[in-house]
């Protein structure tokens, strides 16, 4: 089993390598080496996932590689496989896999074909390093790996400026959370002498006791290590105030937006968080600090995402979002269901991902939904994939997202957290908006399609290389939550790989018992009433236009500039670093090193020197007047010593 995770993990970077060294070859041979890479990875997930729950031989971590060997610490590369890890890997592996076929389609007409798929094969290696690392050093590598290969991708299209502005913006905002995860990691190298998972885990509790001093302030070490560790996931997963990055990031390929948003990037942090929940388990303050956090995005993220008209915005804003319901839970204590509807979530955001690209190819690289309408005759089949991943999206009953998205909301009210509980429910409205007016906007109405194209066969709607992944990825986006639910709920999906279990077996076994049961009670629930008025809204509104409604100037701007942080991101920062840069520039490197240090320093010598140099006359009578008054000072000195 070791061996074959080995070679899961190494096939994407083995599949870049040829990729780079292929570069100049045909865009075959280029289709064959990255599709045939990530496709070896899919199935031996898929393989040891089997072998893992046939054997159930528990949680295995080995070593392979050591970086350093002390006899205070050591630094390892190493593998650790457990069922978190092989679902996880799963998830990332078959999205991969469709969006690499999708992307054939796709990307055919760029000039840049190869380096597209040397990009996204290094990311989904990345990605596994992360998911498979048995040790923080790893984590951390992994880590930079993938941000890294996000600014490559974002920043695609080098010759489009607001692209390099984009991947600019998500490299940069990525660094202010590493900062955080790399203070973190270095203060549990610097306590623990041990970076290895399950040495931490071990003496989780004796952490827990210790406390650390940051700048005169005494914190419990394990509560600031996990403080720390998800300021770096704030980023990562674009959690309220690290998220402004994420709508930008659209700039690159469709196809890429699918990678990052469903199964990569932006779930690296939630997966993180829920990899340590042993650690994050201890620490009550943190955990509450991550609901909250968890919540507010969820919620007001949401807003902004129905005064956007970008198709890919407006599903960037979900992901967001949705990400907000992720933390929220994680904050909870519900890791499992964290990780349930990352896993929902995978799938029918890809598939909304992929149906945008579709459209956006059609309509000529339109994404503005103002200028898109009357699709639904001319793409049945994204039409129906649309639609079932936004039914799965605003959480309908019996798709996957209805699933995890009701079970995460139900539990945080079953558990008594009122405030996030009320926020989430009011997430659910306002999803249900914003999805159905890309629905109503895009497929209905009149066509904007030219009149030639209006006339051509709806069969011919797309090539098959981008529709075979729509059909694909509707299947589990409907019915995926249905089949894991019970598993999950009772402690087997995540079996020894994720803490407070427990909370979870309460919540089934006092509130819904199965997953018949819980369709069916979802029906007298107040969520599904408030699905049911957005649905009734949405309806009239955006397809009847039965009234209008005037939302106050102030609003409308507040929600447009995303409460501020789009003249922060853009202006206020940049402005203030600008003006900050020249200070330093003018009165520390030009007033204090060039002019203080360097220039004053070598006129100090030069003036000194042009007086010493006055001293050699050449006259032998002053050379002599100086001997002997140096000889007449040393035998006084002399003379009052001793």
């Amino acid at each position: 089993m070791i061996a074959l995770t080995l070679i899961l993990l190494l096939s994407p970077l083995i599949g870049t390598l040829l990729l780079l060294f292929c570069q100049n070859s045909s865009k075959d041979l280029t289709i064959l080496i990255s599709n045939i890479s990530i496709l070896i990875a899919f199935l031996l997930s898929l393989f040891l996932l089997y072998l893992f729950y046939s054997a159930n031989p528990g949680p295995i971590s080995a070593n392979f590689l050591t970086f350093a060997d002390t006899s205070l610490f050591s630094l390892h590369f190493g593998i650790y496989i457990d069922s978190l890890a092989l679902i996880m890997s799963s998830v990332v592996t078959s999205v991969s896999l469709l969006v690499h076929y999708y992307s054939i389609s796709y990307m055919k007409d760029d000039t840049s074909f190869n380096r597209f798929f040397i990009y996204t094969n290094f990311f989904t290696f990345s990605m596994l390093l992360i998911v498979f690392a048995n040790n923080f050093l790893q984590l951390f590598i992994g880590w930079e790996l993938v941000g890294l290969s996000s600014y490559l991708l974002i920043g695609f299209w080098i010759k489009k400026e607001s692209a390099i502005k984009a991947n600019y913006k998500a490299f940069l905002v990525n660094r202010v959370g590493d900062i955080g995860l790399l203070l973190g990691l270095c203060l549990i190298l610097l306590s623990y002498n041990t970076t290895d998972y399950n040495q931490i885990f071990q003496i989780k509790n004796s952490i827990n006791i210790d406390s650390v001093s940051i700048f005169g302030f005494t914190f419990n070490a394990l509560s600031a290590i996990c403080l720390l560790l998800f300021i770096g996931a704030m980023a990562k997963s674009a959690q309220v105030p690290l998220q402004f990055w994420l709508p930008d990031s659209m700039e690159g390929p469709t196809p890429i937006s699918a990678l990052i948003h469903a199964a990569t990037m932006v779930t690296a942090g939630i997966y993180m968080v829920a990899r340590l929940s042993p650690l994050y388990e201890l620490t009550d303050g943190v955990l509450i600090f991550i609901l909250y956090v968890g919540s507010i995005t969820a919620f007001f993220l949401g807003l902004v995402a129905l005064v956007q008209n970008d198709i890919k915005r407006i599903i960037a804003y979900s992901t967001i979002s949705q990400l907000g319901y992720m933390t929220a839970a994680l904050g909870a204590s519900l890791y499992s269901l964290a990780m349930f509807h990352l896993i929902t979530h995978a799938f029918f955001k890809a598939l909304l991902f992929l149906c945008a690209g579709s459209i956006i190819i059609k309509c000529h690289h339109e994404q503005d939904i103002r200028k898109i309408g009357g699709l639904r005759k001319y793409m049945p089949i994204t039409y129906l994939a649309f639609m079932y991943a936004s039914l799965s999206l605003i959480g309908f009953p019996i798709t996957s997202g209805f699933y995890s998205k009701e079970s995460i909301i139900d539990a945080i009210g079953y558990f008594g957290h009122t405030i996030p509980y009320l926020m989430l429910l009011l997430s659910i409205f306002t999803t249900t908006l914003y999805t159905s007016k890309i629905f109503f906007k895009v497929f209905f109405g009149e066509s904007t399609l030219p009149k030639e194209e209006q006339n051509e066969n709806p069969s011919n709607e797309n090539d098959r290389q981008m529709l075979l992944p729509l059909f694909i990825l509707t299947a589990p986006s409907v019915f995926l939550g249905l089949f894991i639910y019970d598993p999950l709920m009772i402690g087997i999906l995540f079996q020894n790989s994720l803490a407070a279990n427990e909370l979870i077996m309460s919540f089934y076994n006092g509130y819904v018992i199965n997953s018949f049961k819980f369709f069916l009670h979802s029906f007298t629930t107040i969520n599904f009433l408030i699905l049911l008025i957005g649905l009734i809204f949405s309806y009239l509104y955006y397809y009847k236009k039965a009234f209008s409604i005037n939302v106050p100037h102030f609003i409308r701007t507040t929600l447009t500039k995303e409460y501020g942080f789009e003249s922060l991101s853009s202006y206020l920062i940049p402005k203030v670093q600008n003006i900050f840069t020249k200070y330093l520039w003018r009165k520390i490197d030009i007033s204090t090193i060039d002019n203080g240090l360097i220039n004053n320093t070598s006129s100090f010598i030069n003036n000194l020197s042009s007086k010493m140099k006055k001293l050699q006359t050449g006259f032998i009578y002053h050379y002599s007047l100086i001997i002997i008054s140096a000889l007449i000072f040393l035998l006084i000195l002399m003379r009052l010593t001793y």
